[in-house]
Parts: structure tokens; sequence; C-alpha cells
């Protein structure tokens, strides 16, 4: 009886007693840094990005222009790179420019590691690049009479009717910002 159980004995003692692995023992010596969720982040742009030729899933580069820190440390060294994806294009119509939208997906430091991101880039309080009104197209006169005027002045008020919308551009070399959607876990050295 012994021989059929310390076979049994030596393997659940190998499933549950196992060495830490490689991973686990270069992980000892980082500490876990988050950056929370809505912090926002500064980059700059690679490439103009137009709503007129880009298309859903090009890939659009942003370079971190100064350190990030958190405390003391730094969590996002200068000179990293984002990674961002088109993942929405909408044409301009009358009355309203065209829009983007671009999701940050990577970000990768200047020494090769790569940590997963999920930001948008923000625009004018909104993940949508571009998409507000256009211009007014037509202004009518209208006559105002302020205060004690027994005659009135005749002043431009717009109309309704607005011109064709214009397509959004994002030039190269623009400062854009990130808003971050979960947070954002990385690892440090212990210094």
């Amino acid at each position: 009886m012994i021989r059929f159980l310390f076979p049994l004995f030596i393997i659940f003692a190998a499933l549950f007693c196992q060495a830490p692995s490689i991973a686990d023992a270069n992980l000892r010596n980082y500490k876990p840094i988050s950056i929370a969720k809505g912090s926002f982040l500064k980059a700059i742009s690679q490439r103009t990005i137009s709503t007129s030729t880009v298309k859903v899933g090009d890939i659009e580069y942003f370079i971190n222009p100064e350190d990030v820190f958190i405390g003391t440390s730094v969590v996002i060294p200068k000179n990293s790179v984002y990674l961002g994806e088109v993942q929405e294009v909408l044409e301009a119509v009358e009355g309203v420019n065209a829009a983007m939208k671009i999701k940050i997906y990577k970000v990768i430091t200047p020494a090769k590691d790569e940590f997963a991101l999920d930001a948008y880039v923000y625009w004018k309080g909104t993940t949508t690049v571009g998409g507000d009104l256009s211009e007014v197209a037509y202004y009518t006169r209208m006559p105002h009479y302020p205060g004690d005027w027994k005659k009135g002045a005749l002043q431009f008020v717009p109309t309704s009717i607005r011109q064709m919308g214009h397509p959004t551009v994002i030039r190269a070399g623009d400062e854009v910002t990130f808003i971050i959607n979960t947070d954002l876990s990385l690892y440090k050295p212990v210094n």
C-alpha cells in the first residue's frame, strides 16, 4: 500500500509546492506603480493626421516630451513612444467638420520596455477629435434698438445655414493630450 501512496504523494507535492517561476523571481526586485484612471498624459504627434487621408486601423505614433513622475519615480521616461490606432473616421458634412477617434494602446520606453495602455486622444472636452460646427455661411441684417435710441441700428446676425465642414487635422509637432480609461500598472526596479 505504501508503494502506491508514495508516488501519489510525490506527484501532489510537485504540483502544489512548485519552486517560484522565473517571472516571480524576476519581479522580486520590482515594485508595482500604477497611473490612475482619468489621468492625463501629454505627447507630440510625429506626423500629420488628417481625416481626409487617414483610414480606420491606421497606426499613429506620438512621443512623450518629458518624464512622467509619480512621487520621485519616473514612470514613463522622456522620448517614450505611444502607439495609437484610428478607430473611427467621420467625413465632413454641411454644418459639421470631420471627426476621428484615436485609441492609444501601447507605450514603448527608450529601454524597449512595452506596457499596454488604454487611453484616447482628448480634444476640447471629448475623446472625438473634431466634429465641431463649421462656420456660418450667411448673415442677415436685423434692427437693434439699444437703450433709448429712437432709430435702431442694423446688425448682422448669423443664420442657421452653415458652410460645408472641413477636414480635421492634427499637424506633425502638435501637442496632444491622452486621457487614461483604466489604471495603468507598471513595474519599476527597487533602488
